[in-house]
């Protein structure tokens, strides 16, 4: 841990404490969706990020408290933490620079990371088309009992061949 100061070496100020022109909300913004995309590239998200857990040192953002930082794979609330992670900052920055409030980041780093394609240099659009296909309930109903019966076979292999 180091203390992150101002530029006069004073303790830097709060993403909340601090007033930004339009082109730094969107370099800040562009930095710290970079910076929760590297996090999610490894399986992390931050879990609690917002203006007040951003410091603003002399090279620009820094995020802090990462000790609540959540595995994204094994934790059921994960795309909601995510997503009001990415949804804070951009409220926040969103502000200063409004065009930032039409973005979508969250929802398409969250499909990036589950399709496998997420890395942490991939650089997003912002722009999330929404999957508007009606479900086959008949289609769902088949693929469960089909992996239903999988199973149980899978069980069955095993019960033999314990014996």
């Amino acid at each position: 841990m180091e203390l992150v100061t101002d530029a006069s070496g004073a303790p830097a100020p709060r993403l909340s404490e601090v007033d930004l022109s339009p082109e730094t909300a969107r370099e800040y913004h562009r930095f710290l969706i970079q910076q929760i995309v590297r996090m999610l590239s490894i399986g992390l998200i931050h879990g609690d990020l917002s203006e007040f857990n951003v410091l603003v040192g002399p090279d620009g953002p820094v995020i802090i408290d990462l000790p609540q930082a959540v595995n994204a794979a094994g934790n059921n609330g994960a795309f909601a933490m995510l997503e009001r992670d990415v949804n804070n900052i951009r409220g926040t920055l969103g502000r200063f620079a409004p065009e930032l409030l039409e973005t979508e980041f969250a929802r398409e780093m969250w499909a990036r990371f589950e399709q496998g394609e997420l890395s942490a240099d991939r650089r997003l659009t912002g722009v999330f088309a929404r999957d508007e296909t009606i479900a086959d309930p008949d289609t769902i109903l088949r693929a469960v009992e089909d992996a239903r019966e999988e199973a149980l076979q899978r069980e069955l292999g095993r019960d033999s061949q314990a014996e």
